[in-house]
């Protein structure tokens, strides 16, 4: 019996190691990238048959929504965010029979109704979990991408009033500044100078693989400045401030928020208060 039990707990623990695992977003690793680069020649058969599978798999629900901008965003393969899915589901569908086993090891016996309903909808909010915390990563990622994009227009706007041409800025904004968000543009940039296309049509390829519409808007201004010649000074300085201020009543509106959810725990602090100085009061009275 005892062994049932440690064996039921030893599985149910490295169960919930495993989703914890798949829920956390992973740091980007070097290897990885490489591993993405010359996966032409150099992929595992059984990698790449793995991923034909979950891609199978993920093509064969159709009614199975995909943030395909999410995900693009923070790097990661629809087949990875699929199998996250598949091992929370797994995991949720098997922590109850667990627990349940080890109950009946332990001599309690119950129903097989009640954990067979409790399982199956633990299984369905965990295979729908990944979905929640790749929104929420993204939002994030794409929050501080806006701010890294404010810095760029300036950065651009500084380069065009030093004389350079609109691609010339574009390319030379971007190799200045640091960060992922630069490193992003810079990549799309360069993409686009490989395949012999002007500079702003991978800016749009960019945002619509990401879902940032202020980098749709620089590939526009910087496109009428290509075709047309226009001077864009002022409207890249007016972009970038109006950035700026959406940033900071976005950051105001969050800060107001949280302080509105400090009056809950603050009026429950009053009233445990409250009731330490009446309870001696209503105790002596009808004690």
């Amino acid at each position: 019996m005892s062994s049932l039990i440690v064996l039921a707990g030893t599985l149910a623990g490295l169960g919930v190691f495993i989703a914890v695992g798949q829920l956390l977003p992973g740091a980007p690793r070097l290897d990885a990238a490489l591993a993405r680069i010359h996966a032409a020649g150099g992929e595992e058969p059984a990698l790449s048959g793995l991923r034909r599978a979950l891609s199978q798999m993920a093509s064969a629900l159709p009614w199975l929504p995909v943030p395909t901008a999410d995900l693009a965003l923070l790097g990661q393969y629809r087949e990875r965010w699929f199998s996250s899915k598949i091992i929370c589901g797994l995991v949720g569908l098997a922590v109850v029979p667990a627990l349940t086993a080890v109950l009946a090891a332990s001599g309690h016996r119950l129903s097989w109704t009640v954990p067979a309903m409790v399982s199956l909808g633990l299984g369905v909010a965990l295979f729908f979990a990944p979905d929640l915390v790749t929104r929420v990563n993204a939002a994030e990622r794409r929050a501080d991408f806006r701010h890294a994009l404010t810095s760029y227009l300036d950065l651009v706007a500084l380069e065009r009033g030093a004389g350079a041409g609109p691609t010339e800025a574009l390319e030379a904004a971007a190799r200045i500044g640091g960060g992922w968000a630069f490193a992003r543009i810079e990549g799309a940039l360069d993409a686009s100078r490989k395949a012999g296309r002007p500079p702003w049509e991978g800016l749009a390829a960019l945002a619509a693989e990401t879902g940032v519409a202020e980098l749709a808007d620089l590939a526009d201004i910087a496109e009428v400045a290509g075709h047309e010649g226009a001077r864009i000074l002022q409207t890249l300085a007016a972009r970038a401030e109006s950035m700026r201020a959406q940033a900071l009543a976005a950051t105001k509106a969050k800060a107001g928020a949280r302080s509105t959810t400090m009056v809950v725990p603050i009026a429950l602090l009053g009233a445990g208060f409250l009731l330490l100085l009446i309870f001696p009061i209503v105790y002596r009275t009808f004690g």
